[in-house]
This record gives C-alpha cells, sequence and structure tokens, in this order.
C-alpha cells in the first residue's frame, strides 16, 4: 500500500543524466526520493534535467523504487 499525493521540497542530491534518473533530498519529511525524468514538469520542447543542488518541490509517494525510501511522483525546479 502506497501514500499518495505527498508533497515537500528538497535538493537534489544526485543526477545520472545518462540514464535519466536521480535522487532528492527532502526537506521535511527526511526521506531521500528516487525519480525519473519523466517526472520532471517542463514544456513539450524543454530538455527535462536536473542538477546536484538545485532546489525542487515534488510529490512523492512511499514505498520508493530500487531501494529508496520514497519515489517523486511529479518535480518542479524552484
Amino acid at each position: 500500500m502506497s501514500d499518495q499525493d505527498l508533497q515537500d521540497t528538497g535538493a537534489v542530491t544526485a543526477w545520472h543524466n545518462e540514464e535519466g534518473w536521480g535522487t532528492v533530498a527532502l526537506d521535511h519529511s527526511e526521506l531521500t526520493a528516487w525519480t525519473h525524468y519523466s517526472a520532471i514538469v517542463a514544456g513539450p520542447t524543454q530538455y527535462r534535467s536536473l542538477m546536484p543542488g538545485q532546489r525542487v518541490r515534488c510529490h512523492y509517494e512511499v514505498p520508493g523504487q530500487d531501494g529508496y525510501p520514497a519515489r517523486a511522483t511529479k518535480i518542479t525546479p524552484l
């Protein structure tokens, strides 16, 4: 069972551009969320990518994916 539509802000801790995934340290929940480039909110012609240290707002769910405690489902760069 997953908890959905949880929201938080955080900082990108890692981003693997060549593989299209990364992690975000969430500010208030103290979780690390796994995310995929498809979860990044961008226009239809914008390149979806993040950079370590970049601040983001995200929707996430638990449990996560690939051993991470949470999975970000919608990421908006701040």
